[in-house]
């Protein structure tokens, strides 16, 4: 078992290497892209850019709001990153049952929103950052779909700022336990099973979003129709604030490289770990 995750590491940090590798290489073709672009001093559609690369700047206007399809939620903004919980069972040893909530992954989730005369495609929403604790739930799509609406706890048992949807749950539970020791009377063993029954498979939704700032943004993209589309190579390109030309190249530039120097560093510790031989014991002198 030992070797399979040595080489379980061996794999992951070769792998985060080479991403870093070609996040070098792309740079300068990155680079010839942007600086070929046409910069728009305003968000207008002209038909001599129409399949170029464009860069355009201002506040984003919501035109629909992000809609979360899986619980059936409309969230008032137009970008939302979404977190997901369940309350399981932790551990389960000698009879010493441990429940508490466990990560289930993350999503962005959008909705549709316009710059200037130029709408804005899905990978370029979801390049806006999403840093605001959302609570303005609609209540009554709430309540119609039989959910509730609680504040998180930290694990020492303090409320937090962030709000969670419960889904099949009434409110953010507390870390859990009970014994089986048949040592503790069987009525108070039953009681707590059943509260571990009653909160487990419960899930918690809670959602960061993009609430826009007055200094706008400035986003580079393919003019297509009336649309700005995220380049196919570059991906999303979003800046915050009013940006020139030279200072998204450098912005750009600068991303690119922290992200290729991160990727190297995490990979070159896991190569490290998984090449690593275990310390010989020292043996013990009489």
């Amino acid at each position: 078992m030992k070797n399979i995750g040595k080489i379980i590491l061996l794999v992951l940090g070769i792998a985060l290497i080479a991403l870093g590798i070609k996040n070098f290489a792309d740079l300068p073709g990155q680079s010839d892209v942007l600086e070929a672009a046409v910069y728009l001093d305003e968000a207008v559609i002209l038909p001599e850019n129409e399949g170029k690369m464009v860069i355009i700047h201002g506040k984003p206007e919501m035109t629909g709001p992000a809609y979360d399809e899986e619980l059936g939620l409309s969230l008032d903004t137009i970008k939302a990153y979404r977190y997901a919980e369940e309350y399981k069972l932790t551990s389960s040893e000698k009879m010493e049952y441990k429940y508490g909530w466990v990560a289930k992954g993350q999503k962005s989730i959008v909705g549709k929103a316009s710059l200037g005369e130029f709408a804005l495609d899905e990978k370029t929403l979801i390049g806006l950052s999403a840093g605001s604790e959302y609570e303005d739930f609609n209540m009554e799509e709430i309540s119609a779909k039989g959910y509730e609406v609680s504040k998180g706890k930290t694990t020492e048992g303090a409320w937090t700022d962030r709000w969670w949807v419960i889904v099949g749950g009434t409110y953010y539970y507390d870390a859990f336990e009970y014994s089986g020791n048949l040592d503790i009377p069987h009525l108070t063993r039953e009681m707590n099973k059943e509260i571990a029954d009653e909160r487990e498979g419960a899930k918690a939704y809670a959602y960061k979003v993009y609430t826009g700032t007055d200094a706008g943004v400035t986003v580079a993209g393919i003019q297509q129709g009336n649309t700005l589309v995220a380049h196919e190579k570059l991906g999303a390109i979003v800046k915050d604030g009013v940006q020139t030309k030279d200072q998204l190249l450098s912005s750009n530039k600068n991303g690119v490289i922290g992200g290729a120097v991160v990727f190297m560093v995490i990979g070159a510790v896991l190569v490290v770990l998984g090449i690593r031989k275990p310390k010989a014991k020292e043996g013990i002198s009489a």
